[in-house]
């Protein structure tokens, strides 16, 4: 899933939980990056602001948009009032990461870490967070033995106390992950070719069912295989969804004007089965 050419060392001792850098630099060789992944594969730092340090600025050093650091930090005001004291979720493309060979010279570069969490395996550590072969983990590691521990912190490389330049955020672009992003760039290459349609009404979610990455909906008119934009009004969030099928009219009455699936409806934040949503969506120009 996440593909990094690192060379990555096993470590026990304690290091600072924040990188914080000073009034002049966002980063020192002092500081230590813990990287986490978060539910839809981003890679999430805690960056802790000092005096000096802004926002804007912070965005800029990072190489992320100003919207776009909020948007993965949707606790924070976005008045300006964010100051020294404050933890701020920053965002690390892989690309930025690099292995002990490019970190060179070393005064220039900041260890990045990974902590292992209570039910990572060897095999999901390797394959499924870093793309790597598992023997070649283990090489990378000089472990003798492949079992992990809860808390065992593993360095997956470094990365620049100069930043991050905003070609390498490219991809990072919509907190929900790259599978949310492609559903809003297909939905924003659909207004080229077709109308577009506006509605407002309740939408319906099972809650017994469990959630899954799958951001799909049921609809009565907008096309099947099309994508549309959801937003609860209420909880300000806007996510996007797959339409799959119609909704069938002996199951739902007239009031629901779409049926979500469980991982849709909570990212809107939704708490009861039905919810006031508004819709916007596209349907072909008959010429």
């Amino acid at each position: 899933m996440r593909k990094l050419a690192l060379t990555l060392i096993g470590v026990s001792f304690c290091l600072s939980l924040f990188a914080t850098g000073d009034s002049l630099n966002y980063l020192t060789a002092k500081d230590t990056i813990f990287l986490k992944l978060d539910e839809f594969g981003n890679g999430i730092f805690s960056h802790q602001l000092v005096k000096g340090q802004t926002m804007y600025s912070l965005a800029k050093f990072y190489g992320i948009k100003l919207e776009v650091l909020y948007n993965f930090n949707a606790e924070l005001p976005t008045d300006g009032s964010v100051g020294p004291g404050s933890s701020v979720n920053v965002v690390v493309p892989d690309s930025a990461i690099v292995d002990w060979k490019m970190a060179w010279p070393r005064k220039n570069f900041v260890p990045v870490f990974y902590t292992v969490k209570h039910g990572d395996t060897f095999y999901k550590v390797a394959k499924t967070y870093f793309g790597l072969q598992p023997d070649t983990l283990k090489s990378r590691l000089y472990l003798k033995e492949t079992v992990l521990k809860t808390g065992q912190r593993l360095q997956i490389g470094w990365l620049s106390i100069k930043g991050i330049p905003e070609a390498l955020q490219a991809v990072n672009r919509n907190p929900l992950g790259l599978k949310m992003q492609a559903l809003q760039q297909a939905f924003n290459g659909e207004k080229l070719v077709k109308k577009t349609r506006f509605q407002n009404g309740a939408a319906y979610w099972q809650r017994e069912k469990k959630g899954s990455s799958d951001y799909f909906a049921l609809h009565r008119t907008a096309p099947i295989g099309s994508v549309i934009q959801v937003t609860n009004p209420l909880k300000k969030k806007t996510v996007y969804a797959k339409v799959i099928a119609r909704i069938p009219d002996q199951a739902y009455g007239d009031d629901i004007v779409v049926v979500l699936s469980p991982s849709v409806a909570k990212l809107l934040g939704a708490k009861d089965p039905k919810f006031f949503v508004e819709l916007k969506y596209f349907e072909y120009v008959k010429e």
